[in-house]
């Protein structure tokens, strides 16, 4: 599965701050994201899913590739976020994404230290799961 610049922008344009979730870009309505199946061979600390991102009401679709990372907000502007998290081995790390995220919620949760579900999409966090 190919993965493009494209697609990345769709999910970034996608995301409703305000509302804290996913528009589609053909109608406006809320989009749904369903990871899949695990994509193996892959270089990350992480293990990705196939994803497909999909409007519920009109026919906008597209697949990507998603992971999640439990960890804690490290630094953070608004396009970039760092997150520090364990890797595979047990190990400390740090992670760095462009970021579709609340500037507000990110201080909130750096000054907190709380660990939280980071939902990454192409290399780009567009949620927090709670």
């Amino acid at each position: 599965m190919e993965y493009n610049k494209k697609d990345a922008n769709i999910i970034s344009e996608a995301w409703n701050e305000s509302n804290q979730h996913m528009n589609c870009p053909k109608c406006g309505n809320d989009m749904i994201i369903s990871q899949i199946n695990p994509i193996s061979g892959s270089d990350d600390d992480y293990i990705s899913f196939d994803t497909i991102i999909e409007c519920g009401f009109c026919s906008f679709k597209l697949r990507s590739e998603s992971f999640k990372i439990l960890g804690g907000v490290k630094d953070f502007d608004l396009k970039k976020i760092s997150i520090g998290s364990w890797s595979n081995s047990g190990s400390r790390t740090s992670s760095n994404y462009e970021h579709v995220l609340d500037y507000n919620m990110l201080k909130q949760l750096k000054e907190s230290g709380e660990l939280v579900e980071f939902l990454i999409v192409n290399n780009h966090v567009v949620e927090i799961i709670e």
